[in-house]
């Protein structure tokens, strides 16, 4: 799983840095990222499918009301999904950063930066929209009042 995942982020990688895909993918430079050796888009990516897959279902299933059966209703959960794991993706990495994680075992400056962080949080935040986009499509024919929505 973490080759699929780490496939579909690495699609931003010059989006947020080459630094960074070799920190998530946990293979990089042993000397220089100690104390990370296991791939986080494993995690990142179920934690990412997970919550776009629970707001389709509250959507369709839990929310359901006839007022959403149109295209707005739904552009309001993409919107919350998309804003959930733009947070979501960014601080899980802010945590990293913060604790010292990314300062590399060299005397020089951590060659990851804030905005690198920020830019995988909107690659996050991307990747969640075309997820929600797809568990519409499964999702949607099964609902009582939203199945029409947004198509």
């Amino acid at each position: 799983m973490g080759d699929f995942f780490g496939s579909i982020y690495c699609g931003f990688e010059d989006f947020f840095g080459l630094e960074l895909a070799n920190y998530l993918w946990g293979y990089g430079e042993t000397e220089t990222y100690p104390l990370q050796n296991s791939n986080m888009f494993i995690s990142i990516g179920f934690s990412m499918s997970g919550i776009s897959l629970a707001v389709a279902l509250c959507y369709y299933y839990v929310i359901n009301h006839p007022r959403l059966n149109n295209w707005w209703g739904w552009l309001i959960f993409l919107g919350v999904n998309a804003i959930i794991n733009l947070v979501v993706g960014s601080q899980w990495l802010l945590k990293h950063y913060y604790a010292g994680l990314m300062v590399p075992n060299k005397p020089v400056d951590s060659p990851i930066s804030y905005e690198n962080i920020l830019a995988f949080g909107v690659s996050n935040m991307m990747i969640a929209i075309v997820f929600f986009i797809v568990f519409s499509y499964i999702f949607k024919w099964w609902s009582t009042n939203c199945s029409r929505a947004p198509f």
